[in-house]
This record gives structure tokens, C-alpha cells and sequence, in this order.
């Protein structure tokens, strides 16, 4: 019996390890199985999740092809696909499309008009736009987008020019003033540049104090004569923002506010200055965005200031890795944004997901079909996806509907040169040409064309003479002249490459023709008395 007993013993002794062996198998076996399982369920989301992007992007471009279609502005807009997954509220897209479709005078029509001594008829008209403003809810922003919509918030000389006409034919028009005020506003932004304050130097603050001077005498002047004049509060604002002086940009805001509390351009600017970089103003984001929304009832444009925080933080570049930031941007267009909006958004993905970044270019184009450089940035990359052919068709579509437009011209001879249709790109720039000799872009380009494509040097000699005669302070002249004369080592080549490095060679956007001239200088050294 003892005997039975112990070999029972030894034979469970054996078996135990063996069972624990077995068991570990069997664990490590059913591990590896679910691992396996967690691989293929992975892989299979990852192909699904591509396969729904490509439908997703493909369903988009075809309904964005289908909307650039439609003749009428208004209805293009209308129709126009929302961004995939995005969650847009109609009656704000509504009233967007309705005020970037507005029917206000341009400035051609303001130019014809003072031309003929009606300054009247220009006053009657902004305020045909106020009216509308002030009373009517279907119209929200109508008198400010007016202003905008003429080219007053950019300065240049000819519409500096066009401004004193008005004032000179209507001395006490607040309208005239408001724009005259707008461009004063943007000459000290040119003059200040857009560097940090404590990198600014004498010169640029003296600018820009003296073009602010006179913007903010405009602009009272405009209030005084007008209380209910809501972009000179909000161009106020800009300026004292632009000085730091916090006391009058709250004045200015409170002013405007009590006129309209729900005006989307004020309530843009005031967001705009609550942002964490310009000291939480106006309680902050947040108190923005919750005033903003309490108001979108009364004026639905307001969701896109409610946007414009999460818009902010995936622009705002504050130490993080790239990747992190093209992962805001779906959030940021979630709801309603403006197409400036989307232009920044875009700066964030161009590098990173092309796809992306072709829908986001297309919606700012819903918004802004001419915008010349969007069209040529979103024809870019569908080149780079390998369709050559749809990008030439997508501005081809767009400038069938703006036959006479220069700057859809523009975008549909540089995408002909990149496409390898060289004929045709010498054709439209010679059309811009025609319709506007002293275009200085279809100049430039067109000289580089027949520097390069085109292959007729003495016609990009002649482009560049004719551009630096009468804009001398355009690099682009130079750049046509240097290439030309660096292509066929002629005489004139050192003068004009240390001219433009000497005078542009700082800016960076010239680095890589200043690079290209130093290389040529490095291969080609300069003999004592060569030009």
C-alpha cells in the first residue's frame, strides 16, 4: 500500500511541471492570437479609415466642381459643399455667402463716379448700406463689408488718391473720412511692419505714429458726423491696439458696441485682442466666445467669432510639434469660419496633408473665387497628388465665369507655364496685358516665361526694362533683368545682381533668386571693369 502511495506521489511530482508548461504555451499562443487579431482589426480600420478619406475627398471635389459650375455668385456659394465632417450652421453660411456676394460699389465704380463730380451719388449709396445695416436683420455687416469691399483697409497710392477726390468734392462726408481713415490705418501698418514691438526701430515707430495721427483725426471727425458709423470703431480699436494704448481701444469698443452690440467686425476685433499673446483684453477668449453666442441669434455671422479660438490655437505656433497642430485644424472648422480664417488654417497643413489643405483652399474659394493666389496654391498640390489635369480644369472653370478678372487670369497662365502649356500662358498674360499695360505681376511673369519656357530672351529684355522704367522700386524687374543677362553672361550682369542683393537681398522671399545670383557670382568671378 505504501508502495501505491508513492507511486502515485512520484507520478503527480511529473505531471504538475508538465501542466504548468502546457498552460504557458496555451497563454502565450492565445496572446499572440489576440495580438494578431488586434493587428489585422487595426490594419483593417487603418484601410478603412483611408478608404472613407479618399470617398470623402473624392464625393467633396466632385460637389466643389459641381458648385464652381453655377454661373450665379450668390447661388455658387449657396451650394457649395461644407467641409467634410464639419458640422456648419446654414444661416450663418447663408449670411456669409450673402455679405461676400454683396452688391456694393467697387472701387472702379466709386473712381467712375467722382470722375464725374458725384461724390453724392457714392455718399447716397454708403448709406443706402448703413440703413440696411441698422435695420434690416437679413443684412448683417452690409455697411462695413463695403468698405472692404472697395479696397479702403489696403493702402496704395492710387487709392489714396481716389480718397482726397472724395474729400475734396465732399468735404463733410463721414463715409469719405471712414476711408480715408482705413488707408491713413493701413500706411502705419506698412510703415510699423509686422515684427514684435521691442524689435521695431525708431524709423517705423516715428511711421507709424505719424500715419496714425492722422488716421485717428480722421476717424474722429467720421464719428462726430456719423455716431452710427461702426467701422470707424473697430479701425479705432486697431490702432490703438497697434500703440498698446488699452484705454482708448475699450473706449472705442464700448462706443461701437452701444451702436450695434452684435456687430460682427467689432466683436472680431475685440476676440482678436483677447487672445492669451495680447494680455487676455476684454476678459478673454472665453467671455468673448460666450457674449458672441449669446448675440448669434441677432446676428448669426457671430459663429465664426465663436471659431476663432480654436482657430487661434491651431495657428498660434507656441513651441509644439507640427503634427499637433494639424490635428486642431478639423476642430477649428467644426463650425462656421471666415475664409481669412481658412487661408491661415492652411498654412498649418499645406506641408503636412495635402488633401486637407486642397478642401480648405476650395472653401476659401467659395468665399473668395478670385483669390488668385489660393487658386494657384490649391492647383499646386493637385499637381502634386498627380492630377496635372484637374488642377489647369479647376481655375479654367473659375475663369470661364470671370472672363475680364486679372487676377483669375493671373493664377490661369502661371498653372498653363507649370502644366507645360506654353503657348497658352503667354496668351493670357498678354490678354492681362491688353486690359491692364501697367499690370506689374503679368509683367514679371511673363518676363520669367520668356526667360525660360518660352525662350526669347530680347522679349524678357524688354519686359524688364519696361518694368523697372516705370516701377523701379518692384524687385521683380530686376529679377527678370538678372536671370536674362546671367543666362547669356552679358554685359550689365554684376551691376544688376549686386543692385538687387543690395536693395532686396534682406527679404525672405527673395532667398532663393539671392542665392541663385551668389552661386552664379561664385561660378563666374568678376573681372576688374566688368558690369
Amino acid at each position: 500500500m505504501e508502495g501505491n502511495r508513492e507511486g502515485v506521489g512520484r507520478t503527480g511530482l511529473v505531471e504538475q511541471p508538465r501542466d504548468r508548461r502546457l498552460l504557458a504555451v496555451a497563454l502565450i499562443l492565445i496572446v499572440l492570437a489576440i495580438l494578431l487579431v488586434l493587428r489585422a482589426w487595426v490594419n483593417w480600420r487603418h484601410s478603412h479609415q483611408v478608404q472613407q478619406a479618399d470617398a470623402d475627398y473624392g464625393s467633396f471635389m466632385a460637389a466643389v466642381h459641381q458648385a464652381e459650375d453655377i454661373a450665379d455668385p450668390l447661388q455658387r456659394c449657396l451650394d457649395y459643399p461644407s467641409l467634410p465632417g464639419a458640422h456648419w450652421h446654414d444661416d450663418t453660411t447663408r449670411a456669409y455667402c450673402q455679405l461676400r456676394n454683396l452688391h456694393s460699389l467697387s472701387h472702379a465704380d466709386i473712381t467712375a463716379l467722382l470722375a464725374q463730380g458725384k461724390a453724392g451719388d457714392v455718399d447716397k449709396a454708403f448709406q443706402g448700406y448703413l440703413d440696411a445695416q441698422l435695420h434690416d436683420p437679413s443684412q448683417p455687416g452690409v455697411f462695413d463689408a463695403a468698405f472692404y469691399a472697395a479696397g479702403f483697409d489696403h493702402y496704395d497710392a492710387s487709392t489714396r488718391k481716389l480718397v482726397d477726390q472724395w474729400k475734396q468734392q465732399a468735404p463733410d462726408s463721414a463715409f469719405a473720412l471712414i476711408a480715408s481713415g482705413m488707408q491713413y490705418l493701413d500706411a502705419a501698418q506698412q510703415a510699423r511692419g509686422f515684427g514684435w514691438d521691442d524689435d521695431l526701430t525708431d524709423s517705423q515707430r516715428e511711421g507709424m505714429e505719424e500715419q496714425l495721427a492722422q488716421a485717428r483725426n480722421e476717424l474722429s471727425r467720421a464719428i462726430s458726423l456719423l455716431p452710427t458709423a461702426t467701422p470707424a470703431y473697430r479701425s479705432m480699436m486697431y490702432a490703438s491696439a497697434l500703440t498698446g494704448d488699452r484705454g482708448n481701444m475699450y473706449q472705442a469698443a464700448k462706443a461701437g458696441l452701444k451702436v450695434d452690440p452684435a456687430n460682427y467686425a467689432i466683436r472680431s476685433q475685440m476676440m482678436n485682442q483677447a487672445q492669451p499673446k495680447w494680455g487676455h483684453m476684454f476678459g478673454g477668449e472665453r467671455e468673448q466666445k460666450r457674449e458672441a453666442e449669446e448675440l448669434v441669434a441677432r446676428n448669426p455671422l457671430l459663429r465664426m467669432v465663436t471659431s476663432l479660438p480654436a482657430v487661434y490655437s491651431a495657428t498660434c505656433n507656441c513651441g509644439g510639434a507640427t503634427f499637433e497642430y494639424v490635428q486642431k485644424v478639423p476642430d477649428a472648422v467644426d463650425d462656421n469660419v471666415s475664409y481669412l480664417s481658412i487661408n491661415d488654417l492652411t498654412k498649418v497643413t499645406y506641408n503636412e496633408d495635402p488633401r486637407l489643405t486642397i478642401e480648405l483652399y476650395s472653401e476659401s474659394l467659395r468665399f473668395h473665387p478670385t483669390d488668385p493666389d489660393v487658386l494657384r496654391w490649391r492647383a499646386q498640390l493637385m499637381m502634386k497628388l498627380g492630377d496635372p489635369k484637374g488642377a489647369l480644369e479647376s481655375i479654367l472653370q473659375v475663369a470661364q465665369h470671370f472672363p475680364c478678372n486679372n487676377d483669375v487670369a493671373l493664377a490661369l497662365a502661371n498653372i498653363y507655364n507649370q502644366t507645360g502649356h506654353v503657348k497658352e500662358s503667354e496668351d493670357t498674360y498678354e490678354a492681362i496685358l491688353q486690359r491692364d499695360p501697367d499690370h506689374q505681376k503679368a509683367m514679371a511673369w511673363l518676363g520669367d516665361l520668356y526667360n525660360h519656357a518660352g525662350h526669347q530672351p530680347e522679349k524678357a529684355k524688354a519686359l524688364a526694362d519696361r518694368l523697372i522704367s516705370s516701377h523701379p522700386e518692384n524687385p521683380d524687374g530686376y529679377i527678370v533683368r538678372s536671370c536674362y543677362l546671367m543666362d547669356h553672361d552679358l554685359p550689365g550682369r554684376y551691376e544688376t545682381i549686386h543692385y538687387f542683393i543690395d536693395h532686396f537681398g534682406d527679404r525672405d522671399e527673395f532667398k532663393s533668386q539671392v542665392a541663385e545670383m551668389r552661386a552664379y557670382l561664385a561660378k563666374h568671378p568678376e573681372k576688374t571693369g566688368q558690369g
